[in-house]
């Protein structure tokens, strides 16, 4: 049950942020289009399928470049997914879930995704449903946010004496490891996975954390209340050791993907 609010908290996270995600997500997008960049896309691929679409300008790029195939794009926001269907007519949109795809076996050629799999909790499962879905050496490439994003938060949230004295659970992205073992506990061979950090710059901490409430990905625990002290105190931190010339410094882990099924 636990599991399950949270899943529809962050659905509605996602799509009350669908109308703000295209003028907010530029890092997201440019990740993206260097991920379909490292694709080999050849006239065989004639059914793809995107998981995680978003508002499905990405979704709309890949049926460009791919003229010949058909294409599903999948969100499990409602807003996204109403979102793409106002504006593309170049691929189907369709609200699901990553963890249950609507899909029969060996529907597709090829599943692309970016950076939408960090979101889901039980990321072996989510994995196997791609690869079921996937025909005989279909192709999976992917993008995940890793456990280093945002370290400069937590660091700071650390730092806050009145915070860690509680000891509470912030839940973390994956690291590579976690990524890795979920992949091969879904059966996915031919695994060429890899890491960098992307730095970037808001004026302050404030600015951070509405940054990420307007995309929909701000996702602490229900039962974590911060406090304006104690975002304050953290505030004061991230000041102190993460300004730069630019303004406060955010990181955040992209972790690449490719397999064969």
């Amino acid at each position: 049950m636990i599991l399950k609010t949270l899943n529809q908290q962050i659905r509605r996270a996602f799509s009350n942020s669908a109308v703000h995600y295209e003028v907010l997500a530029g890092m997201q997008y440019e990740i993206g289009r260097d991920l379909i960049k490292t694709l080999e896309w050849s006239e065989d691929c004639q059914r793809i399928l995107d998981v995680g679409m978003g508002t499905g300008k990405l979704t709309n790029r890949l049926s460009h470049l791919c003229p010949g195939a058909k294409i599903f794009g999948l969100d499990f926001a409602q807003g996204m997914v109403m979102q793409a269907a106002e504006k593309y007519e170049t691929f189907l949109p369709l609200q699901a879930d990553a963890s249950h795809l609507p899909f029969t076996n060996e529907s597709f050629d090829a599943v692309f995704s970016n950076l939408a799999y960090q979101w889901v909790d039980n990321l072996p499962g989510a994995f196997t449903e791609a690869r079921r879905v996937l025909k005989k050496d279909g192709k999976f490439c992917a993008t995940l946010f890793g456990r280093q994003t945002l370290d400069e938060f937590f660091q700071a949230l650390a730092s806050v004496e009145s915070f860690s004295q509680k000891r509470t659970h912030l839940q973390r992205l994956p690291d590579q490891a976690a990524v890795r073992e979920a992949l091969k506990v879904a059966g996915f061979k031919d695994l060429t996975i890899k890491t960098e950090i992307i730095k970037t710059h808001f004026d302050d901490l404030q600015s951070l954390l509405q940054w990420l409430k307007l995309i929909g990905a701000n996702r602490l625990n229900r039962d974590v209340y911060l406090g304006p002290r104690c975002l304050r105190e953290a505030s004061d931190y991230y000041e102190k050791e993460f300004k730069g010339r630019w303004g406060v410094v955010a990181s955040f882990e992209v972790i690449w993907v490719k397999g064969k099924k």
